[in-house]
């Protein structure tokens, strides 16, 4: 049986954990609440790659401006604009757009750029969006656009949760495949409440992807203690438990 090649995700500590890295094509959530270090790791994931194994990465954000991520990246060491430069690394920002559009633009700057690293930062806001105004039964009645992309007239405030779960799954499973068939190794980032029993709040994203690594950050005294849990990963050998993670100057290390 021939298994693909491994990308090491360029966090001190945690590639021992996954057998050496993840396999080539991986599409893997990072769930976790607000502080936990989901930027951070997503940021330290492109421009490791960069560096120190020669792989471009493209960093998608809905919210977070061009302008802070480079600041924020720059407090670790990492220069996007030098990287951007040698066409190494490129961070690019996402409007709030119909579903549809958001999945053209991304396609047009995968084919550009041409990443063999992913990052969609956060894709809780990217599943958000794919909604359709009315409760339809039968959905080979619906135009392919509408269906998972919604109502391409403007936003939907609301729609039956049954209806939104069908929606987002053929979203996210048809998202997923796409990344994989184009052979990129993925991040998507995806907010979670603390005491959530999921992974994603559309509750879908992970089991589609091939792996989960959730993050914590739990408060213990006065001190804030972060953790990190490899919950699943297809295809790879992997350690279970939860482990202690710091960030450096240089970074998010694990212990």
């Amino acid at each position: 049986m021939k298994y693909a090649p491994k990308v090491r995700l360029g966090v001190p500590g945690l590639d021992p954990l996954l057998g050496g890295g993840v396999p080539q094509s991986t599409v893997l959530l990072l769930p976790g609440c607000v502080g936990s270090g989901k930027t951070i790791f997503s940021l330290q994931f492109i421009a490791e790659g960069a560096k120190k194994y020669h792989e471009r990465g493209l960093y998608v954000s809905f919210e977070e401006s061009e302008e802070k991520l480079v600041e924020q990246a720059m407090l670790f060491g990492w220069n996007f604009k030098a990287l951007e430069k040698k066409k190494m690394a490129r961070i690019m920002l996402l409007p709030a757009l119909t579903m549809g559009e958001m999945l053209s633009d991304l396609d047009k700057a995968i084919r550009t750029f041409k990443p063999q690293r992913l990052v969609i930062d956060s894709f809780t806001f990217m599943s958000l969006a794919a909604h359709t105004r009315n409760r339809v039964v039968d959905l080979d009645k619906i135009p392919v656009d509408e269906l998972l992309y919604g109502d391409p007239k403007g936003a939907v405030a609301s729609a039956p949760s049954d209806w939104n779960t069908m929606v987002v799954k053929k979203m996210v499973t048809d998202l997923v495949l796409m990344l994989q068939q184009k052979n990129i190794t993925t991040i998507l980032t995806s907010e979670v409440s603390k005491n959530s029993d999921w992974y994603s709040r559309d509750t879908v994203s992970e089991f589609a992807c091939d792996g989960v690594i959730l993050l914590r950050s739990t408060p213990i005294g006065s001190e804030l203690h972060r953790s990190i849990e490899i919950v699943k990963m297809r295809n790879a050998k992997i350690k279970g438990g939860i482990y202690s993670f710091d960030f450096t100057k240089n970074g998010i290390v694990v212990q």
